[in-house]
C-alpha cells in the first residue's frame, strides 16, 4: 500500500483542490489511478465545487471520503483557520479497505454507535482490527448549535460490538466559529454521519497521545452532574469551587478553552503517563446553576479528576514519534497522520506553540504526513478508546515489507 498527499491554502475552491490533487499525484512520480482519497478542509470551501475539482484530477470514479477540519498539516506546511485543503491519495497494492457510513448523530449519538457497530460487526471487525473513525462534530440548524458526543456514540459502538478496536480518529469542524459543514461519503455529499475507515490484517495502526499538560493538584470528586455540566464538585456547587481552589488567579470568564481537567485511567499515585490520562476542557460556563460545562458527558458523579496545567514545552515530543517509528522494526511506513486540538494553534495557545512544526520536523522524510486541527481527538486511554481534547494523537499507518 501506498499514499501521497498534497496540502493547498488557496480562496478559491476550484484551484484548491485542483492543486492538492496534482501535487500528490505528483509525489514519487506516480501516475495509475489511485484507489480512494481521504479529504478535509475548512469551512470556508463550498464542499460540491472542492469534490468536483478534486475528482477532475483523481478521476470521477474514485470514491472520496473526508470531512472539516479547522487547519491541516503535511510534511512542509500547515495553516489554520483560512482556507486550507489537504488529502491523502491511497494506492491499496493488494490491501482491502472499506468505509463504513453511520448517519443518525444529530438524533441520537449512542444509537449512531449502536447502528455502527452493527455494521462493523457484519463486516468482521475484531479487537485488533485498524480502525479509524471521523465523525460530525457539530450540529447546527439555523441557530441552534451544539456538540455531538463521542463518549455517547462510542459507547454505543461497544454495547453493540460487545468490544472497542483501539481506533483512533477525530471529531470533524470546519472553523472556530461553529459554521456548518459537510462530510464527503464516496461519490455523495452528507451531514451528520460518522464515518468509520477499517483495512484488512495486514495494515497496522500505531498511535501516542501527547497532550502537553500535567497533572497540577490532588483528586477531587464530581458528585453531581448534568449530561455535559459539572454542577457539584465535592458536594459543592462546581464553579465557586474551583474558583476557591484557583485562587482568583483566574476569573471565571476566561474558564472557557482554558481550564482543563484531566481523568487518570492508569494508577492513582503511579508515575505520570500521559497515555493515561483523558484531557476534558471546559466549553462554558452556567452561572445560573454554577455549573461548569465540558466538551464531553463523561464526567458523571463520582468521577475522580485533577485540574491540569498546561506546558507549551513541547521538546518531549520528537522522542515520543521516533519510538513510535521504531515500534515498526520491519514494517514500512505509509502515512503518518496528527489529529491535532484546535485549540493547541499558536495563535490560540500561544504565538511559540506551534506544534505543528514539531511535528514536521520530527517526521521529516520519513513518511508523508496528513495532520487535521479537529474538534475533539480519539485514541486509547487506559486501553479503551475515548474522546479526547487539549490532544495531541500521532498515528503510523504502516504494513508489512
Amino acid at each position: 500500500m501506498r499514499a501521497t498527499v498534497g496540502y493547498c491554502d488557496n480562496p478559491d475552491a476550484a484551484l484548491a483542490g485542483k492543486r492538492a490533487a496534482t501535487l500528490a499525484l505528483e509525489k514519487d512520480g506516480l501516475r495509475d489511478k489511485c484507489d480512494f482519497v481521504l479529504l478535509f478542509s475548512t469551512s470556508r470551501h463550498d464542499p460540491r465545487i472542492l469534490r468536483e475539482a478534486v475528482a477532475s484530477v483523481v478521476g470521477e470514479t474514485v470514491p472520496i471520503y473526508g470531512g472539516g477540519a479547522s487547519g491541516a498539516i503535511s510534511n512542509d506546511e500547515f495553516g489554520y483557520d483560512g482556507d486550507q485543503v489537504i488529502l491523502a491519495l491511497f494506492w491499496l497494492e493488494g490491501v482491502k479497505y472499506d468505509f463504513i457510513i453511520q448517519g443518525g448523530l444529530a438524533d441520537d449519538e449512542y444509537l449512531a454507535g449502536f447502528s455502527l457497530g452493527r455494521k462493523l460487526a457484519a463486516a468482521g471487525i475484531g479487537p485488533a482490527s485498524p480502525v479509524m473513525l471521523f465523525y460530525d462534530a457539530l450540529y447546527r440548524v439555523d441557530e441552534e448549535i451544539r456538540l455531538v458526543m463521542a463518549t455517547a456514540l462510542l459507547a454505543g459502538l461497544k454495547e453493540s460490538l460487545g468490544f472497542l478496536p483501539g481506533l483512533t480518529g477525530a471529531g470533524l469542524q470546519g472553523d472556530y466559529a461553529s459554521s456548518l459543514t459537510m462530510q464527503w461519503v464516496g461519490r455523495d455529499i452528507v451531514q451528520h454521519h460518522a464515518l468509520a475507515l477499517i483495512f484488512s490484517s495486514e495494515v497496522r495502526v500505531d498511535s501516542i497521545i501527547m497532550h502537553g499538560c500535567r497533572p497540577a493538584t490532588g483528586y477531587y470528586m464530581v458528585t453531581k452532574a448534568d449530561r455535559q455540566t459539572i454542577l457539584e464538585i465535592n458536594g459543592r456547587p462546581a464553579l465557586p469551587f474551583i474558583n476557591q481552589l484557583l485562587g482568583g488567579s483566574i476569573s471565571p470568564d476566561n474558564y472557557p478553552f482554558f481550564l482543563i481537567l484531566g481523568i487518570n485511567k492508569g494508577q492513582r499515585w503511579g508515575v505520570f503517563n500521559e497515555e493515561n490520562y483523558a484531557s476534558r476542557l471546559c466549553l462554558a460556563l452556567d452561572r445560573e446553576r454554577e455549573g461548569i460545562v465540558m466538551f464531553e458527558s463523561d464526567m458523571v458523579e463520582g468521577t475522580e479528576f485533577q485540574i491540569m496545567f498546561r506546558s507549551l514545552d513541547y521538546s518531549y515530543m520528537p522522542s515520543r514519534i521516533d519510538q513510535l517509528f521504531d515500534r515498526l522494526a520491519d514494517r514500512k511506513p505509509v502515512l503518518a497522520t496528527y489529529i491535532n486540538c484546535a485549540g493547541r494553534a499558536g495563535a490560540y495557545a500561544g504565538p511559540d506553540a506551534e506544534d505543528a512544526r514539531v511535528v514536521q520536523k520530527a517526521v521529516g522524510g520519513r513518511a508523508p504526513l496528513m495532520g487535521l486541527y479537529s474538534g475533539v481527538e480519539i485514541a486509547p486511554v487506559g486501553g479503551q478508546p475515548r474522546g479526547l481534547d487539549w490532544t495531541g494523537v500521532f498515528s503510523l499507518i504502516s504494513v508489512p515489507k
